[in-house]
């Protein structure tokens, strides 16, 4: 298994320097934070997609488990033929529907 790393919160980046109260010192911020949105926005469509694909996998696999067991659950309900060992052996001992040869040599 993978670890899986909590996240905290998002933090703003820092600016080492405060800058002048101006328009373009306004405009770089309003810049960085429509940015900063997008690429937000952009990380939460990925994650809704590979929230939909691991679903799909779970469907699947769900879906091949279920006719896994219904095949087992199958094979245990057939009844067996009788056998056809032209060797010696010894009675068959059946144990769950399962049957058990054994051969001298």
């Amino acid at each position: 298994m993978s670890n899986i790393r909590v996240r905290g919160s998002i933090r703003p980046k820092i600016s080492t320097m405060p800058r002048n109260n101006s328009q373009a010192s306004k405009q770089l911020e309003l810049y960085k934070l429509v940015t900063e949105e997008q690429r937000i926005q952009q990380e939460l469509i990925f994650m809704e997609q590979r929230v939909q694909q691991l679903k799909q996998r779970l469907s699947v696999l769900d879906s091949q488990r279920n006719s896994i067991e219904k095949a087992i659950q199958d094979l245990r309900n057939v009844e067996p033929n009788s056998p056809k060992n032209t060797a010696s052996s010894e009675p068959v001992v059946e144990v769950s529907k399962f049957q058990t040869y054994y051969l001298e040599y």
